[in-house]
């Protein structure tokens, strides 16, 4: 597929990011800080319509997770039908609670929910399994109903987005082996699951006209991961793990992305394991398209078709 096939709606937000990117430092160039700093500049060039209001906002630290995690917790009007934790991508190495606002907002007006967004530690200045520890931990947070008492009650959902999406997965499968089953769903967005660059799709989609590249990739896991050895760690690399007991899955997958592959084959491996897996590919989306909620419809259909998967198996 070339870029001109790519949807409309797609191709109107990589051109604004082509805008504002214009001029701009290569991230790999740059210091971890200076790179999180454009990002989030850039991202705040991206919104076209006011945020969505929330009945509350509020933002507390957990201190005794070690490292300290922030949550910044989103309580939309009524009467909420569940809790979704939030873990934004980035390659594990940018990103925010603030380069996703908009987008957990849309979660949580959207499927009803209160969306509690994580605010893990990034590389390189934490390389794994930190951040993996630190959301376990914060998930668990969540379940303690004397430190949340109106939350602990509803049912807990874990989703997030790209590298987001692989600590999903980690955490799930590591309390899973603990015996701690207190995960109703999964919602993981073109998520990364294996760090196997060898797939058909990463030679297809490999460029900038398709927000992710291999090398960028590479980069990411060199500053996530020290030893090449340990790559294949099932907590790193879910595709390697045994998938058998794992809650509901809900994988939105973009077709013009170097990851869709491994998102392919891990939705057959949840199958393969039993896993109430709903997958779904969006014709002509890059990776980073359910960013553009705000101006592509397709992207605004994803988003639509996850908040229905969390009603659906909400209360």
């Amino acid at each position: 597929m070339t870029r001109a096939s790519l949807d409309p709606g797609v191709r109107a937000f990589l051109d604004r990011m082509a805008e504002a990117t214009r001029g701009l430092a290569a991230f790999e160039t740059l210091t971890p800080s200076a790179a999180r700093a454009q990002a989030e500049a850039v991202r705040r060039c991206l919104h076209t319509a006011p945020p969505r209001d929330m009945a509350r906002i509020e933002e507390i630290v957990l201190e005794d997770i070690a490292p300290a995690l922030r949550l910044r917790i989103y309580t939309p009007p009524g009467d909420a039908r569940g809790v979704l934790a939030y873990f934004h991508g980035g390659g594990w190495t940018m990103f925010s609670l603030d380069t996703h606002d908009r987008l957990m907002r849309a979660y949580a007006t959207g499927a009803g929910m209160v969306v509690v967004g994580f605010d893990y530690v990034l590389t390189p200045e934490y390389v794994f399994p930190t951040a993996l520890h630190q959301v376990i931990d914060g998930i668990l947070a969540l379940r303690d109903a004397e430190r949340f008492p109106a939350l602990a009650r509803l049912p807990l959902f874990a989703g997030g987005d790209s590298a987001g999406a692989n600590l999903v997965v980690a955490a799930a499968l590591s309390l899973r082996d603990a015996g701690k089953n207190i995960l109703t769903g999964l919602m993981l967005t073109y998520g990364v699951f294996d760090s196997e660059t060898d797939r058909p799709s990463y030679s297809l989609y490999d460029g900038p006209d398709y927000m992710l590249t291999a090398n960028e990739m590479e980069l990411f896991w060199s500053r996530y991961i020290h030893d090449p050895g340990m790559r294949s760690s099932p907590l790193a690399s879910p595709l390697h793990a045994s998938l058998a007991g794992l809650p509901r899955v809900s994988m939105t997958i973009a077709e013009c992305d170097v990851l869709r592959d491994e998102n392919l084959t891990f939705a057959q491996k949840l199958r393969n394991a039993n896993v109430n897996v709903d997958a779904k590919v969006y014709p002509g989306t890059t990776h980073s398209f359910i960013e553009a909620f705000e101006m592509a419809a397709v992207a605004k259909n994803a988003v639509d078709d996850q908040c229905k998967w969390l009603k659906t198996w909400g209360p």
